[in-house]
Formats: structure tokens, sequence, C-alpha cells
């Protein structure tokens, strides 16, 4: 008999500043629990994951924005 561990998706905010306007919003994304996920806000900054995200401003419909800032969020049993 064995048990199978279930593992949660790891949960991060990211806060983005628009290169249009230069308005910061956040965004909370979760990373699937796969293999090779990241386990923490360096690894999310060293993957590309990041790369493949799309963002497009609220304020000003401008498609480019950088990262200025990773959080890792708690999770809850």
């Amino acid at each position: 008999m064995t048990v199978a561990l279930r593992h949660k998706p790891r949960v991060f905010g990211l806060f983005i500043r628009c290169d249009n306007c230069l308005r910061e919003t956040s965004r909370v994304i979760e990373i699937p629990p796969v293999d090779d996920a990241p386990c923490d806000a360096d690894e999310l900054a060293e993957s590309g994951f990041l790369d493949t995200l799309l963002y497009r401003c609220r304020h000003c419909d401008c498609q480019v924005g950088r990262v200025i800032g990773v959080s890792q969020e708690k999770n809850y049993a």
C-alpha cells in the first residue's frame, strides 16, 4: 500500500510596471506542481515561465511591462 503525496501549486505575486504609463499593477500566478517547478522567487525569476505570460496594462492598453518584484505567497492548509 502506498501513500500518494499531494503537492499544492506554488503561488507567487508579481508586481509589474507598465513601460508606457509607468503605473504599477499586481498579479497572482499559480505554478502547477510539476517536477521542475520553481520553488521560490529566485528560481521563478531564473526560469522561463515569466516569458510565457501575457501582459496588457488595464489603464493604457500597452502590452509591454517590466516585473519589478516577486513575492511568494503562503500556502495555507
